[in-house]
């Protein structure tokens, strides 16, 4: 599916689903909103790279919501609202970088994803 790129339209639906605010998860995956609501309209596809770095992004989100069922009460707990946050806001153990600056690239949500195991073991900082 990465390879054949995914269905503009279905991008923007994962990530709709996935944030609170499309256009803030967009711009950190490095997608120009105006071009993927073009390419929905026009029934186009993204690029394999956009499709992967889409598909990451929403692991990321995945990864939360597992972290808070197995470490605590998911009651009430937004994954979306928390991570569209989270990655706005910079770490000291990215260096004073936002999470959103590194969603781009897959060796950026690697980054990310080692973070939050980080947080959920407890040796994070």
């Amino acid at each position: 599916m990465i390879r054949e790129g995914i269905p503009a339209a279905e991008a923007k639906r994962i990530v709709g689903e996935l944030f609170a605010t499309q256009g803030a998860a967009l711009e950190a995956l490095k997608l120009s909103t105006a071009t993927v609501n073009k390419k929905a309209k026009l029934g186009e596809r993204l690029s394999p790279e956009e499709s992967e770095r889409v598909f990451g992004i929403a692991r990321l989100v995945g990864q939360v919501e597992a972290m808070v069922a197995e470490s605590g009460d998911p009651a009430g707990f937004d994954a979306r609202a928390w991570m569209g946050r989270w990655l706005g806001e910079p770490l000291a153990a990215l260096g004073g970088v936002r999470p959103a600056d590194l969603m781009d690239t897959m060796e950026g949500q690697g980054l990310v994803s080692a973070v939050l195991a980080r947080m959920q073991s407890g040796a994070y900082g």
